[in-house]
């Protein structure tokens, strides 16, 4: 169960959110929405302890949602455009490691790869990637663990209307197995798509 419990959220001295108290159980889709600059990222960025809240608190199966506690990162994933990958490593070896710190199997990465239809990219470094491959590479890193939660900001960003459907079908699969996915999206037809419950941020 993912619970934020009277969640007050700043920046230095400009409140995003107020008292958001929301319980989610596994199996969830939580879609935030909201204008530009309203603090979809930011509330993201604290469900994944990321940041920390103003106040209240927010805790994942009873554990508060701090990234630098090892029992709360093994629950989580995440998708935050924040381009983070290793220089050496192509694109199969970043999602073979994974596989392998999370044990999820040697031919987990290949089939998401595969999924997302990028299997031919297997043996390029992620930085060569285009836009649209980069974000179903980076897709296929942040669902591959199967965490309790997964954490996506934005991620319809650069995919097609192809992709966007592939990403529906990561999220079903998803929840289907038990996770919870939060997300931030811009997108009307993803949020109809997924039936999620909603969090307008900013109104």
């Amino acid at each position: 169960m993912l619970f934020l419990d009277h969640v007050d959220i700043a920046i230095d001295d400009l409140s995003l959110v107020t008292d958001l108290t929301l319980s989610l159980d596994s199996g969830t889709v939580l879609a935030v929405t909201g204008r530009n600059g309203s603090g979809k990222s930011t509330l993201l960025q604290c469900i994944a302890g990321l940041r920390t809240v103003a106040g209240g608190t927010i805790t994942l199966d009873g554990v508060l949602a701090d990234e630098t506690d090892p029992d709360f990162r093994r629950l989580v994933s995440a998708h935050l455009g924040d381009d983070a990958v290793f220089a050496e490593l192509t694109v199969a070896e970043h999602l073979e490691l994974l596989s392998t710190t999370w044990r999820r199997g040697p031919r987990a990465g290949a089939e998401l790869l595969g999924d997302a239809g990028i299997d031919h990219l297997a043996d390029r470094f992620p930085h060569t990637l285009s836009t649209g491959q980069w974000a179903r590479f980076d897709l296929c890193a942040a669902f591959l663990p199967g965490t309790a939660l997964v954490v996506l900001d934005e991620p319809e960003t650069g995919l097609d209307v192809e992709g966007r459907s592939w990403l529906t079908h990561l999220v079903d699969v998803a929840r289907d197995g038990g996770s919870i996915v939060a997300l931030a999206t811009h997108r009307p037809d993803i949020v109809a798509d997924l039936g999620p419950i909603t969090v307008e941020i900013g109104r």
